[in-house]
């Protein structure tokens, strides 16, 4: 693997770190479109967690109730992702940890390969915390 694919996954963490993702007021707005036909937000521990319905056509021409959730910490980071058509289950989406986990794994192999203990535990020190929370190994390492 080269230092490109390293530079890509530093960016990559990099924007997973500094963006929120969508927030509630632009999901608001998708409200006044005619296909959603209800929302909910609640207040938990952890943060928020906001729910939109809408109704959605298929290529067949039936119509089902599509519900996304957005699950938000309390620095009002999305964190969480999941969709449930009809009456299904609720699957995930997008998951900011297992993003940040897969990339951090991708990373400490990569490094590995090619680094040094040493370089690789300076490089892993300037990591945000709450990453290296996520990654417990790389603690050990940094």
């Amino acid at each position: 693997m080269s230092l490109e694919s390293i530079k890509m996954l530093v960016d990559e963490l990099s924007i997973l770190h500094v963006t929120r993702g969508v927030q509630p007021n632009e999901l608001i707005d998708n409200l006044f479109e005619d296909d959603y036909v209800e929302s909910s937000a609640r207040k938990t521990s952890q943060g928020l967690v906001f729910e939109l319905t809408f109704q959605e056509t298929d290529d067949d021409g039936s119509s089902s109730k599509v519900t996304m959730r957005y699950t938000y910490d309390r620095r009002r980071h999305l964190v969480l992702v999941e969709q449930k058509v009809a009456a299904k289950r609720f699957n995930v989406q997008w998951d900011r940890t297992r993003a940040v986990r897969e990339r951090l794994g991708k990373l400490e192999a990569l490094l590995a390969d090619q680094l040094p203990r040493e370089s690789i535990a300076t490089i892993l020190s300037t990591m945000p915390q709450d990453y290296l929370a996520l990654a417990p190994r790389l603690q050990l390492v940094a």
